[in-house]
C-alpha cells in the first residue's frame, strides 16, 4: 500500500514539489542577479547607392560656380589652425570627426564632409541617420559614421559617434563609444582654438591639424523637411535659373551651403596632402576657399 494514505502526498509527490520549488527559486534568483553582456548597436540602413553616386559625382564646375557663398545665408567657416601637429593615420592625412547621432548640428556638418571626402576617395560603407525628433531642428536627415568605411590614396577618415539617437530607460541618449586617449587629447587641445565651449561638445572636426570646427558650417534649418535624397539632389543642382532676366538663385540654398562648406573642407585637406590631387586642389572653388580662409599654399617655383 502506498505511504501517506488517502489525501496525503506520497514521498514521490513530495519530491516533485521540492524540485519544482527549487527550480522556481533558481529562475527568480537568475533573473534578479544576472546581467547580460552589452551588445553592439544594430547598424541603421545602408545609404542608397544612388545617393552616394549623386554626392560623389558633383562636377568640378559646380563646386567652382558656388565657391564659398550661399545666397542669403550666413555660413560659419572652419578655423585655420596654426602650429598644430599634423593628424595622420597610416601615413595619410587624417580627418577626425566626433559627433552624436541625435545631434542636429552634427547632422548638418556630415553633409559637406561626406561631399568633400568623396572628392578624394570613395565611401565603401555608409549608413543613414536622422537627428533626434526631440531636439531643435528635429529629425534632420543625415548619415552615421558608425561602421563607416572609406578609402583614399591621400586621406583617412576617423569617424566617431559618441551617442545614439535612441534613448535608454533613464531617458538619456545611449552611448555608443568613447574617445581613445589620443582622440581625447586632440579634442582637448584643439576645441578651444576653434571656439568650442567645452572639450566634450559635438560636433568636433579636425581636418588633419589644418582646420577645425565645433559647429556646422551652416544652420541645420536649411535641411529641414527634406529627405536624404532631396538634399542630395539639391547638392547636385545647387543653382536654379528662375527665368529670363533674373539672377540664378536657389531657395532654400541648401546645395550651395553644402558645397561652399565642402570647398572649405577640401582646402584644408589639400593643405595636408601637398595639394594633391591637383584636379581638386587647383580647382577654382578650392582656390576661392584658400583665399577666404587665409590658408597658405606652397610657393610655385619660378619658371624664369
Amino acid at each position: 500500500m502506498a505511504e501517506g494514505g488517502p489525501g496525503r502526498p506520497t514521498r514521490l509527490a513530495w519530491g516533485a514539489v521540492v524540485v519544482i520549488l527549487l527550480g522556481v527559486v533558481g529562475l527568480v534568483t537568475y533573473a534578479l542577479t544576472h546581467v547580460s553582456s552589452p551588445t553592439a548597436p544594430a547598424l541603421p540602413a545602408v545609404t542608397s547607392p544612388a545617393v552616394l553616386a549623386t554626392l560623389s559625382s558633383v562636377p568640378t564646375s559646380t563646386f567652382d560656380d558656388v565657391g564659398v557663398t550661399a545666397t542669403g545665408t550666413e555660413l560659419t567657416p572652419p578655423v585655420v589652425l596654426s602650429g598644430q601637429p599634423p593628424l595622420t593615420v597610416g601615413g595619410k592625412a587624417d580627418v577626425l570627426f566626433v559627433g552624436a547621432e541625435y545631434c542636429p548640428f552634427c547632422a548638418a556638418e556630415r553633409w559637406p564632409l561626406v561631399v568633400a571626402l568623396a572628392r578624394f576617395g570613395k565611401f565603401t560603407a555608409l549608413h543613414d541617420a536622422v537627428s533626434s525628433p526631440q531636439t531643435v531642428f528635429p529629425s534632420t536627415a543625415t548619415f552615421s559614421f558608425v561602421g563607416v568605411a572609406y578609402s583614399s590614396r591621400w586621406v583617412a577618415l576617423t569617424g566617431v559617434e559618441l551617442f545614439s539617437v535612441q534613448s535608454g530607460a533613464d531617458g538619456a541618449f545611449r552611448r555608443l563609444t568613447r574617445l581613445t586617449a589620443a582622440q581625447a587629447a586632440v579634442v582637448a587641445r584643439t576645441a578651444p582654438l576653434a571656439g568650442g565651449l567645452s572639450a566634450g561638445g559635438t560636433p568636433f572636426l579636425d581636418v588633419a591639424g589644418r582646420l577645425a570646427s565645433t559647429t556646422s558650417g551652416f544652420s541645420p534649418a536649411l535641411l529641414a523637411g527634406q529627405s536624404q535624397a532631396q538634399i542630395a539632389d539639391a547638392v547636385a543642382s545647387p543653382i536654379s535659373d528662375t527665368g529670363a532676366g533674373s539672377s540664378a538663385t536657389a531657395t532654400p540654398p541648401t546645395g550651395q551651403a553644402v558645397l561652399a562648406t565642402a570647398n572649405e573642407l577640401s582646402a584644408g585637406i589639400c593643405a595636408a596632402t601637398g595639394q594633391q590631387p591637383a584636379r581638386v586642389c587647383q580647382s577654382k572653388g578650392v582656390l576661392a576657399a584658400d583665399a577666404a580662409l587665409g590658408l597658405s599654399r606652397p610657393a610655385v617655383p619660378s619658371t624664369t
